[in-house]
């Protein structure tokens, strides 16, 4: 059978099937691409705002280029994306020199009668300047001088790094996209197997935080570990209860995971524990954490594999793993496993399950 791009039982998404590359495709609809941990450790760490508007950057910037003018840029997030221009040009001078740099025109690149964009939105003369702006212009010869347009600028011009990244025609602030090795060092952490959602479903201040949070989870379609509650807000920081509220708003699925145990006649049998009451006790099946699967799309591995290489060189994560895995969905996986918890579970298969269709693991 053929591998599809697409890891979903939707219809929608059947008919709507899309190449999953680095870049944007033309006539295909804008998707975001969201790595889960770069999104649990921008949750943990408070960087939830500045690490969505690196994923619209990334979005947004169809040529891979990692450059993007600050004017075209706070217009394509206005269009795309919801964000007042107020608020974009706000994070974007938060997120500066730890997601992206901003690079802004030398001073002695104006004209009298000229204009440029400040980081904070605001166009303003470059008559306006104080007397070194001008004096800078007089030591400036006159075959080097760059007129700046007013109003809006143009297409981007084609860089030239000998220009410090601006372009040759026009000087207009830059937003220099930082790519994945360097903020993978920046959250201390190494990369997954990305997914991609679309950008409609990517507006919205809870909407988007809920979608970082659900990207921690894996697709539709793809074998995921039972997990807690507990576990996860020691994962992303985020609290039970606002867990709970992300799960309807991004539409995450929820599945119960069981515990057996062979009994003397290598039979499956449900592990129950003691529940202790007000008045008495009773036996209660022993239920595992539940299995949480997101609406993304699985993207393809892109350059993840060799990052994460490099982090693995650089970082102090990218040493031994010292958790023990308690999960395990093939015989094979628990044998081979070095790291093994000492209550490990291992997946029944599916023939053999007591009830048709139920996650059920038994004890090792």
């Amino acid at each position: 059978m053929s591998d599809s791009s697409v890891y979903t039982t939707s219809k929608t998404q059947r008919q709507n099937k899309v190449k999953q590359g680095d870049c944007q495709v033309a006539g295909r609809p804008l998707f975001v691409r969201l790595y889960p941990e770069l999104s649990a450790a921008a949750l943990k760490a408070g960087l939830d705002k500045e690490l969505a508007l690196w994923y619209e950057l990334r979005a947004i910037n169809a040529n891979g280029s990692s450059r993007l003018l600050l004017n075209e840029a706070v217009a394509a997030l206005v269009e795309h994306f919801d964000y007042t221009q107020s608020t974009a040009y706000r994070l974007l001078k938060a997120g500066d020199d730890k997601l992206w740099d901003i690079k802004c025109p030398p001073l002695n690149a104006l004209t009298p009668g000229g204009k440029t964009t400040l980081l904070s939105g605001r166009s303003i003369p470059s008559s306006g300047f104080a007397a070194t702006c001008s004096d800078a212009l007089k030591k400036t010869p006159a075959s080097c001088r760059l007129s700046v347009s007013s109003g809006v600028p143009g297409p981007t011009a084609p860089v030239r790094r000998g220009q410090g990244y601006y372009s040759t025609r026009e000087w207009h602030s830059v937003v220099k996209i930082k790519g994945l090795r360097e903020l993978g060092e920046y959250l201390d952490t190494l990369l997954g197997r990305a997914v991609e959602i679309r950008a409609s479903d990517f507006r919205g201040r809870q909407a988007k935080t809920a979608q970082l949070y659900a990207s921690f989870f894996k697709p539709a379609g793809v074998r995921a570990k039972p997990i807690s509650r507990d576990s996860i807000k020691d994962a992303t920081g985020v609290l039970r209860r606002q867990q709970q509220r992300y799960d309807k708003v991004a539409g995450i699925k929820r599945v119960a995971n069981f515990a057996f145990y062979q009994n003397d006649k290598g039979v499956l049998a449900p592990l129950r524990h003691l529940v202790d009451g007000k008045c008495k006790q009773w036996l209660k099946d022993r239920r595992l954490g539940n299995t949480y699967h997101s609406r993304a799309l699985k993207a393809s591995r892109g350059m993840t594999k060799r990052v994460n290489a490099e982090l693995h060189r650089s970082l102090i994560c990218g040493e031994a793993s010292c958790v023990l895995k308690r999960f395990f969905q093939s015989a094979r996986s628990l044998i081979r496993s070095s790291e093994r918890d000492n209550e490990a579970f291992l997946l029944v298969n599916k023939r053999d399950r007591l009830i048709k269709g139920r996650m059920e693991w038994c004890i090792a």
